[in-house]
């Protein structure tokens, strides 16, 4: 009997070897089992497997450009969010005014020094469930993808997210600052 493969692990995969080879991208990816219905624990100990093999592998940049390639659809919930941002941006008469309609929907967002901040007030990410506190980012930066998605489309142009404080790391907030690059 063939054993299902965990779709985390398939992107997870096909991310790892834009940037390696396919025996690299299989050892970490495939390393731990992370069967299609894992519990909690089960996706800590995939998580923290995956983090330190991705860090003793790549370097910081490479690692970002990998995770962020990972960010999760929520089952629609990506376009949703899109389509919801995208509909209040056109509506604003200036950046501030954007904000402003953002935070009447409790974003919490600001902006500081010309860029936009963003916030998660909870962990946004289903596989850190069971995680109480993570070593480094490196997880976090599907989070920036996701982000990183939202935003270019709201835009409409090349974005750079910076993550400033995670959750996952003792923060209050996930922070995360928006730099338009166009």
């Amino acid at each position: 009997m063939l054993k299902q493969i965990h779709n985390e692990a398939k992107k997870l995969y096909k991310n790892i070897e834009k940037y390696s080879i396919s025996d690299v991208a299989h050892k970490i990816a495939f390393g731990i089992d992370l069967p299609p219905s894992p519990t909690r624990s089960e996706k800590k100990k995939w998580v923290e497997f995956i983090s330190c093999e991705l860090e003793k592998s790549f370097d910081k940049h490479t690692i970002k450009n990998i995770r962020m390639g990972c960010h999760c659809t929520e089952n629609g919930k990506l376009d949703e969010a899109k389509e919801f941002i995208k509909n209040i941006y056109s509506t604003a008469i200036s950046m501030e005014d954007f904000v402003d309609k953002m935070n009447e929907h409790s974003a919490g967002w600001y902006i500081k020094d010309g860029y936009l901040f963003t916030k998660y007030f909870s962990c946004p990410c289903p596989m850190l469930e069971g995680v109480e506190m993570l070593a480094t980012k490196t997880w976090c930066y599907c989070t920036v993808g996701y982000n990183k998605e939202i935003f270019e489309y709201v835009f409409d142009c090349e974005v750079d997210i910076e993550l400033i404080e995670s959750i996952k790391m003792g923060d209050k907030q996930c922070l995360m600052r928006i730099i338009p690059l166009n």
